[in-house]
């Protein structure tokens, strides 16, 4: 009789633990709507992009793929910071203010007469972005028991992996019945429904950062560095690899992400905190997460450009052509994140990677020149959104093992700035590629394209599988933290 007490009390303390409160979900699923939009306006331009081309003719290519890259950049610049200002001044202000900057930029953007404006909007969009997403699962996660806490990332980044993919196929919808500037007209009601819900459901939460010092110096240095480097990629054909002007690019980008590191080092207040890099899963994760979100974002912004100037198809047709994809990344992406929790996140990973790999390698073998949908794309596109959906959002997670509960706002932060910068790399590269292929638009240049990405998938496969701890209890070290 003396043990029965003992052992319901176990029970009970072991139910607790891993009961999930009503209010987690409502917290998540609020941060994860608004992000959704964050995440949908950096890809929603890749099925809009022939027709913004034709709104200003005058404008070249290179200059146009600014709106898209100057999202990227200011989003990855300025990530950090936000995870710093939340910590700072509490996540739940910062995400609010963010998302009402983001209103304003995409109010901006739908409105703009010309390509600098549209860019200059496309930036201020990028700040409200930068403030909203990394505090977003930041107050979603101390809501969950720290043994479901992968679920939550699970689920954060399936919602995020749909963004992505939605943003062609329901952009081209848009495009269809509005014109490209209704992609960012319809951002307002969205706002105004994150900001009066988010006031009641949300609680405020603040991180380890107690001080003021906060290093502002390297912010416009980290901008001009990653501005640098992707104009050097986007013009080295125009201008000569091997240009002056090229190798400045490149040389001054490169120098000025080192001072920012060496200021990180020294800083009492660091825009970056290199005691998460301590940690081998953090720092494989987040590199890796770069290295993979190059091809994911370059594929996000050809595939549509391909049909609507190799295949001659509608915006609207482009897009629903596209829309099994993140339909599937969508529902691949949940399962991960149950699975996560059992400890099997390389093992998830590495499978999800390896088959991304060979999915685009079927495109670039298979796909021609005369339409052939069912045959060149779609097999490929549903092993590409089943592989991506399950590497993906699971990849985020990786990076948040063994991470203190205090640091997940700068450490979410720091690893979305990684992907963030992938990102904008990724359409620059798919610009390079096909520029240098000959005429961009060509069925020659995307076939260039397409072996690029895989290519960049498989090396990024082979340096996780080399980098990364092998699988361990996940849940057990999840726990820990």
């Amino acid at each position: 009789m003396g043990e029965t007490p003992t052992g319901q009390s176990g029970a009970v303390s072991e139910a607790e633990d891993t009961h999930i409160p009503r209010r987690a979900w409502y917290a998540l699923l609020l941060t994860s709507f608004g992000q959704f939009f964050v995440i949908f306006d950096s890809t929603v331009l890749n099925v809009a992009f022939p027709s913004i081309e034709a709104s200003f003719p005058s404008a070249s290519r290179t200059t146009l793929a600014w709106a898209l890259t100057s999202y990227a950049i200011g989003t990855a610049s300025l990530l950090l910071l936000a995870g710093r200002l939340a910590d700072l001044f509490g996540r739940k202000r910062v995400f609010l203010t963010g998302i009402m900057a983001f209103a304003v930029g995409s109010l901006a953007a739908g409105l703009a007469p010309n390509v600098g404006l549209l860019i200059a909007a496309r930036s201020v969009q990028s700040i409200g972005g930068a403030l909203m997403i990394p505090t977003s699962i930041a107050l979603a996660l101390p809501e969950f028991p720290p043994a479901r806490r992968s679920l939550a990332v699970g689920v954060w980044g399936s919602i995020a992996a749909l963004a992505g993919g939605l943003g062609p196929p329901a952009g081209a919808g848009v495009i269809e019945l509005g014109g490209w500037r209704w992609i960012f007209f319809i951002n307002i009601p969205v706002v105004i429904i994150v900001v009066t819900l988010g006031r009641k459901v949300l609680r405020e939460s603040k991180g380890q950062s107690t001080g003021t010092r906060i290093d502002l110096v390297s912010i416009p240095l980290g901008t001009i560095s990653l501005a640098a480097i992707t104009l050097g990629v986007l013009e080295g054909k125009t201008w000569g690899w091997t240009s002056p002007a090229i190798l400045a690019c490149f040389v001054g980008g490169l120098a000025l992400l080192a001072v920012v590191a060496v200021r990180s080092r020294v800083h009492p207040e660091p825009l970056l905190d290199l005691s998460l890099f301590g940690g081998r899963r953090f720092t494989s994760a987040s590199v890796c997460t770069m290295l993979f979100n190059m091809p994911v974002s370059g594929f996000w912004f050809s595939a549509p450009l391909f049909m609507q100037t190799v295949w001659e198809w509608s915006v609207l047709k482009s897009g629903v052509a596209i829309m099994p994809t993140p339909v599937i990344i969508f529902f691949a992406a949940t399962f991960a994140g149950r699975v996560s929790d059992r400890g099997w996140m390389k093992r998830i990973i590495s499978g999800g990677m390896f088959v991304v790999a060979l999915s685009i390698f079927g495109m670039f073998a298979f796909l021609d020149a005369e339409p052939n949908y069912w045959v060149g794309y779609f097999p490929f596109a549903v092993l590409y959104g089943l592989s991506l959906g399950v590497s993906w959002s699971t990849l985020t997670g990786a990076s948040l093992v063994g991470v203190d509960a205090q640091k997940f706002g700068v450490a979410n932060g720091t690893n979305l700035t990684f992907r963030s910068i992938g990102g904008a790399m990724g359409v620059a590269m798919v610009i390079a590629v096909s520029g240098a292929a000959g005429k961009a638009g060509s069925f020659t240049a995307f076939r260039h394209v397409y072996f690029a990405l895989a290519l960049s998938f498989a090396i990024t496969f082979v340096i996780w599988m080399f980098t990364y701890p092998r699988d361990a209890r996940t849940e057990a070290t999840v726990r820990s933290s």
